[in-house]
């Protein structure tokens, strides 16, 4: 784990987020921490985003409420009307 204060966050921006691929750096001002800097991949950018959505979070909401006033439907019946469908 490293640290480096704001200015050397301003100053040395590209060269602390090489560091942080390798490790966390944490951003102190003032001599306390602020922030956490860590390496994200791609997969893990697309999950954040998602879970983080608050148009995905409204539809979700929505669709628990559908299914707590109307009930589902069990996973055989689903996959058998499925097939059926399908031919």
């Amino acid at each position: 784990m490293k640290f480096a204060n704001v200015r050397e966050l301003k100053n040395k921006t590209s060269e602390i987020l090489r560091k942080a691929e390798k490790e966390t750096v944490i951003i102190t001002s003032k001599g306390k921490p602020r922030a956490l800097i860590t390496a994200i991949s791609e997969e893990d950018f697309e999950d954040y985003l998602i879970e983080n959505s608050p148009q995905l979070l409204d539809v979700l909401e929505e669709a628990r409420k559908e299914y707590n006033s109307k009930g589902g439907i069990a996973l055989e019946d689903y996959l058998s009307n499925r097939k059926n469908k399908l031919g």
